[in-house]
């Protein structure tokens, strides 16, 4: 019985490219042809394995937001001070800004601004990758609190939402090409909610 042939490619590795390319440029900038060049698949391949470029966009998000929340879910259980893994996202983001590279902001937010309104099924998906990352931030929230780092709010959640907002404004106004000098005072004001 013929398996078929296996793949040549590394699905993981292909993924990637593919997410680098749409966070540089975007869904609609991203043209089939761009996509077959940096994943280095034949048109049948990328079709045979992602599906649609929609399809493929829904994996790329995916992906992104699973690298992004494990990445900071690590850094929250290696942090010695939760308000103080707070401070540090927010100054990683801030210092994206003195990068020599292109300033790409988040691909979540990026796509909740080019797509959301428009596309019901990548709504959804930018919606859950939004609400897992303000998941790990009431958790450093808790976390904060239980340590008496900090004064319990009203709200961990409208105070975990209010961050993530402070966190999406950060990446854009970067993006936006807005200086490091004028973005570490928005940061004390977004941590003054943290004393």
């Amino acid at each position: 019985m013929n398996q078929g042939r296996p793949k040549e490619f590394d699905t993981d590795r292909a993924l990637e490219l593919a997410t680098q390319q749409f966070w540089k440029v975007g869904y609609s900038a991203t043209s089939l042809q761009d996509l077959l060049k940096v994943m280095r698949l034949s048109k049948s391949s990328l079709y045979q394995t992602f599906g649609s470029k929609q399809q493929l966009f829904i994996q790329c998000l995916n992906h992104y937001e699973q690298s992004m929340a494990s990445r900071l879910e690590q850094k929250l259980v290696e942090s010695d001070s939760a308000v103080g893994f707070l401070r540090e996202f927010l100054e990683e983001i801030v210092a994206e800004a003195a990068g020599r590279g292109p300033r790409k902001g988040c691909l979540l937010v990026n796509t909740a601004n080019e797509l959301s309104q428009r596309d019901p099924q990548i709504k959804v998906v930018v919606s859950d990758g939004a609400n897992h990352f303000i998941a790990i931030f009431r958790r450093a929230i808790e976390l904060a609190v239980d340590r008496g780092e900090m004064q319990a709010p009203a709200s961990i959640s409208s105070l975990a939402s209010f961050y993530f907002s402070g966190v999406s404004g950060l990446r854009t106004m970067v993006k936006a090409g807005v200086s490091q000098e004028e973005l570490h005072p928005v940061v004390n004001l977004i941590m003054e909610k943290f004393n």
